[in-house]
């Protein structure tokens, strides 16, 4: 069935860990996860001539910077993975940061092996505690991240994102 028109809400977006291996990912949804801000802004260069008054740019580098807030949860074994992965210098935990579920055609994100960093993790008194994530794609043998496009059949369409 082709993608339908709809009305996509922050509640129905999910990220998912991959905890399979990268070829053949098995996804887990971060059931725990409050909320996921991408933004991923371009550098621009400017590229100005005697040609035309008009400043002229071009793109030369994206950045994709990702902040995830979690429930800090001591039984929730996926957490306990993100702490560890920002432990470690080296670790880095494969993703894809979708704005619907996996099987909404047309569904469109981000799917990369990111370098954690727990940013903050806020105690106050009155409060329920959130861990916030920064997380950041790194080189790995599988290459760099790649955005995606959920087709028919829960199918992804991952592309490399050039410049």
């Amino acid at each position: 069935m082709p993608a339908q028109t709809q009305i996509l809400t922050g509640i129905g977006a999910v990220l998912y860990k991959n905890s399979g291996s990268y070829a053949s990912p098995t996804w887990g949804a971060q059931n725990i996860v409050r909320s996921v801000t991408p933004a991923f802004p371009w550098d621009f260069a400017d590229a100005p001539s005697r040609a035309t008054p008009i400043k002229i740019y071009g793109k030369v580098a994206v950045d994709l910077a990702i902040q995830v807030m979690m429930r800090a949860d001591p039984a929730d074994a996926n957490f306990g993975q993100w702490v560890d992965a920002h432990w470690s210098r080296t670790a880095t935990l494969d993703l894809l940061i979708l704005n619907a579920k996996l099987a909404t055609e047309g569904a469109r994100g981000l799917r990369g092996e990111f370098l954690v960093s727990l940013s903050s993790e806020p105690q106050e008194i009155e409060g329920t505690i959130f861990a916030t994530f920064d997380i950041k794609p790194t080189i790995t043998t599988n290459g760099l991240p790649k955005s995606a496009v959920m087709g028919a059949s829960s199918t992804p369409t991952f592309t490399d994102i050039t410049v």
